[in-house]
């Protein structure tokens, strides 16, 4: 396990938040120093530049996303329950955690984002794993399973916003049934 200092935690979460409020490019290295307490050394220490700092800060957050929907994935779930699991793991992820969604918005649309960096991480891995087997059992159309996964993606972040528009209760199990409903019929067969 990696132990992360406490000026690292301070620089990756004062990012995070002003990348959310402000940008990746309305948001200096200089005032995320400044924010979190140490010098622009300091930061440039642990990240060498912006760039990285982004990139760390999407692999934290990837993980942090992985770890959560592993603990609800379970082994001889159907392909409609896993891809709900992954679906309403991330949803519920993002309703939690507001500036991760915010960051993941601008980080996947951003020039920072490469097929390399998404497909390198497990939980991304994962989700082409169950695309892959959908596709294999006749149950999920046959594209790119990447695409499926981005597919997947776009549809959660949708979600985010209907139940963040039309309820003051996230965890609406109507509205989060319907939502999926839609999810299921552009995925599946």
């Amino acid at each position: 396990m990696k132990t992360i200092t406490k000026k690292k935690q301070a620089l990756i979460l004062t990012a995070k938040s002003l990348f959310a409020e402000k940008g990746f490019y309305g948001t200096p290295t200089a005032q995320i120093a400044r924010d979190a307490g140490v010098s622009n050394g300091i930061l440039f220490h642990y990240f060498p530049t912006k760039e990285d700092l982004i990139k760390t800060l999407y692999i934290d957050i990837k993980d942090d996303i992985f770890k959560y929907t592993l603990s609800q994935v379970y082994r001889g779930a159907t392909i409609k329950e896993s891809l709900y699991t992954l679906w309403l793991a991330s949803l519920e992820w993002y309703t939690e955690n507001p500036e991760d969604f915010q960051f993941m918005l601008q980080f996947e649309n951003s020039p920072y984002y490469s097929e390399d960096i998404e497909r390198s991480h497990r939980y991304v891995q994962m989700a082409i794993s169950i695309m892959e087997d959908g596709m294999n059992q006749g149950q999920l159309k046959a594209l790119d399973p990447l695409f499926l996964v981005r597919l997947l993606s776009a549809l959660v972040e949708r979600s985010v916003f209907e139940l963040n528009r039309n309820s003051t209760d996230s965890s609406n199990s109507t509205l989060q049934n319907q939502l999926f409903d839609v999810v299921w019929g552009a995925l599946a067969k």
